[in-house]
């Protein structure tokens, strides 16, 4: 009888149901020129992982827009894993849609190159987070509002 309570006992407690990713924040966004004279845009995602289990990133689909105009879309689909009972950071590139960009110059263009104006970026998307077969996912909805500094 004491078997069995201590193995129901154990059963019932000693199983932690798998707790849901954190988005933290988005940090080190950086524009760069690529070899092939493309525009990119970095950034490192920070998440917590508040389990004991290592969670495995399976997709990102995180979209980048300014001032409402859609200028980059990164969807990334390479397995990475979030260290247990931490933050992970993870860096995601795009490529900036460049008649999107010219969209955005033609609206705010003048303003900003006279020092008038600042923009702002938002990220949007999911990520979609694993463990033991469970998916999770992580809604992205962050804004920058001063993209001053950010070209390498």
């Amino acid at each position: 009888m004491k078997k069995n309570f201590i193995i129901i006992f154990l059963s019932l407690y000693g199983c932690k149901p798998i707790e849901p990713v954190d988005f933290v924040e988005i940090n080190n966004v950086l524009i760069k020129n690529s070899k092939n004279n493309e525009l990119n845009i970095s950034a490192d995602i920070v998440l917590n992982n508040p389990n004991k289990a290592k969670i495995t990133i399976t997709k990102i689909d995180v979209e980048i827009y300014a001032e409402e105009i859609l200028i980059v879309k990164i969807n990334e689909q390479s397995p990475r894993e979030l260290l247990n009972l931490a933050e992970s950071t993870i860096n995601v590139n795009g490529e900036v849609d460049i008649k999107n960009l010219e969209k955005f110059i033609n609206k705010k263009g003048l303003a900003i190159i006279l020092g008038n104006e600042d923009v702002g970026l938002h990220f949007k998307g999911e990520i979609e987070a694993k463990a033991y077969g469970i998916k999770d996912v992580i809604n992205i909805d962050y804004s920058i509002k001063s993209v001053k500094g950010l070209t390498n």
